[in-house]
């Protein structure tokens, strides 16, 4: 019972030896654990889960006296919540490389089989090292304990088996080198005369701005309170500057992006503002009182939020929290997407035409109709079906073609070459980061009101094309029914004259409704529905009143729009008063003068 150290009742007593160690390089160990599904128990290489721990006191830091490979396996000791694997009740460790873990010798004296009880918890305001398990291959002299879990070891794994930094691991404030200037003073700070932090050596852009204002208020011959005040704008300004600089995604990296901590539960992370821009982001709604204006609203919602993507792609050149949260990687690949949703609302605005062309279509050959002898009326029918299937065929194939024409359309505005270009060139001025709080662009109704004359004029002319082609099918119908009735009676009325034109203005048909809400005169009228769009952190809301759409604004766009090639109209001067022109007499009041002033007033709003 006492021949071996495991039998001696007493090395749980006095010869109880605890250890405090730290997980080895995960490439000494990672293999005792097969990740996937085993068909048999057999085919698991190792026994549970097993660690390699450098024991402090027992193992060196460093490789050079006993590598990580050498080191005894450490088995670990289970809470009792988690079971010991009977009855299907156990839970699976999560202990990572780098860790600090506590625990005891089983064996006692002979030191060779250390149980982990525990693991010490990690203080996110530790800067943690990058690497681990590099000093037998360097030959550096072994660093700091502090060791992140995402360290690179001796042998690391393929890229499949590399453990990825999540987005709640990632800090949203890039770590700097030690007596870097903060842009914000720590609080509770006292600054001095110059507008710095007192607790830090002045870097040397700082003494050069301080040293510049110098001269420059000798050369103004300032003084006193003057002179103060410039050499601590200097100085503050060149600290924003250096901050914003060692901030940038472009200035040299250093340890300390990841959070790993277990009181960083209520640290701002990537999560906390990606989760942030979803709940802000615009879900366009679609009201069925106004198809055309919601359609119009829609598309400026999905500009929108292609523009707020694209703003944060490019702030992300010199700004280390929008580069980290930022999700764009292809502003064409964006584009291509957005087109293709606001295809689906450009159809609507399509189908609102093609609804008033079938409208005024009917209302004419109605009148063709009862124009013509009862007995051939039924010949008619059959024209108007054919036409019908005609028009749905021509406005089936613009609205199919829709999404690559927006795609086009929007490439030409945005012009991601250029954005590129300016990226490109503004990532090379890593010391030129702005200090300037970021601001959102908006965008306006008429993005959408341009966007939707330019579709309508790229397919204007087939649009009329349909519409000419359409009245000469039916006057070349009606021609054959005149020839053929002529001899029969002489007071049959000249029907070819009755189809008249069947066009008519945008605007018209954008406003256009086929169907009345309210059927009676006397009837209320329902509720309209009032938002626009929805955001997950605000709910409903409405486009204000000052950014209503207009379907006379896209007609007037239409119409203004310049074919391609086109010579563009003269610009027409402004009038200049001439000599012989007589003064005018800004304050006269006289009756006269106002009924003038008036009726040109009038004049102007028509």
């Amino acid at each position: 019972m006492e021949g071996g150290a495991l039998f001696n009742p007493g090395f749980l007593g006095g010869s109880f030896l605890w250890w405090v160690g730290q997980i080895a390089d995960d490439s000494t160990w990672r293999d005792n654990i097969s990740p996937g599904i085993h068909k048999s128990k057999n085919s698991i290489p190792g026994w549970g889960r097993r660690y390699k721990v450098r024991i402090i006191g027992l193992h060196d830091q460093g490789e050079t006296v006993i590598p990580s490979d050498q080191l005894p396996w450490a088995q670990i000791m289970y809470p009792v919540t988690a079971g010991g694997g009977q009855t299907n009740s156990g839970q699976t460790s999560n202990l990572r490389q780098g860790m600090m873990v506590f625990g005891f010798f089983l064996d006692g004296q002979d030191q060779q089989v250390p149980v982990i009880m525990g693991v010490l918890g990690n203080n996110e305001q530790t800067a943690l090292s990058t690497k681990i398990g590099d000093n037998r291959v360097t030959n550096e002299t072994p660093g700091s304990l502090a060791t992140s879990g995402y360290a690179k070891g001796q042998n690391p794994p393929g890229p499949e088996a590399t453990p990825k930094v999540p987005d709640k691991g990632k800090a949203v404030e890039k770590p700097t080198p030690a007596g870097t200037p903060s842009a914000s003073p720590r609080p509770g700070v006292v600054l001095d005369r110059f507008g710095r932090d007192p607790s830090r050596p002045p870097t040397r852009a700082e003494l050069n701005a301080a040293q510049s204002a110098r001269a420059e208020a000798d050369r103004l011959g300032e003084t006193g309170e003057a002179r103060e005040t410039r050499i601590a704008n200097a100085t503050v300004a060149a600290t924003r500057q250096e901050a914003a600089a060692a901030n940038s995604p472009g200035s040299p990296t250093v340890p300390g992006a990841t959070i790993e901590g277990i009181t960083s539960v209520h640290q701002l992370n990537t999560a906390h503002v990606k989760i942030e821009d979803k709940l802000r982001e615009k879900i366009p709604l679609m009201k069925p009182d106004d198809k055309v204006g919601s359609a119009l609203k829609s598309i400026q919602t999905v500009i929108d939020n292609i523009t707020q993507k694209i703003d944060k792609y490019m702030k992300a050149i010199n700004s280390y929290l929008e580069a980290v949260t930022n999700t764009l990687s292809n502003i064409q690949s964006l584009i291509a997407s957005a087109a293709c949703e606001i295809a689906k609302y450009m159809k609507i605005i399509f189908d609102k035409i093609m609804e008033y062309v079938l409208k005024l279509l009917n209302k004419t050959l109605s009148r063709v109709v009862a124009a013509m002898p009862s007995s051939l009326r039924h010949l008619f029918g059959d024209m108007k079906e054919i036409l019908t299937e005609l028009i749905l065929c021509l406005y089936n194939r613009i609205t199919a073609a829709l999404c690559g024409m927006i795609e086009g359309l929007l490439t030409r505005a945005i012009n991601p070459d250029e954005l590129q270009r300016r990226a490109e060139q503004q990532a090379r001025q890593v010391g030129a980061a702005s200090t300037s709080p970021l601001a959102s662009p908006s965008v306006p109704i008429c993005y959408a009101e341009d966007l939707v004359a330019d579709a309508i004029f790229a397919n204007k002319d087939a649009i009329n094309d349909a519409n000419n082609s359409i009245v000469n099918n039916v006057n070349a119908f009606l021609d054959d029914i005149q020839g053929q009735l002529a001899g029969v009676s002489g007071s049959l009325p000249d029907i070819t004259a009755s189809i008249g034109n069947i066009s008519g203005s945008i605007s018209a048909a954008l406003s256009f409704d086929n169907l009345k809400l309210n059927a009676f005169g006397c009837e209320l009228s329902p509720n309209k529905a009032v938002s626009d769009f929805y955001t997950f952190a605000r709910g409903g809301a409405s486009t204000p009143d000052k950014q209503l759409p207009s379907s006379e604004n896209v007609e007037r766009s239409v119409t203004n729009r310049v074919p391609p090639g086109a010579p563009s109209p003269p610009q027409v001067p402004y009038a200049e008063p001439t000599r012989a022109t007589e003064n005018l007499n800004i304050g006269e009041s006289n009756a006269e003068t106002r009924a003038a002033a008036a009726q040109e007033r009038d004049l102007t709003l028509f």
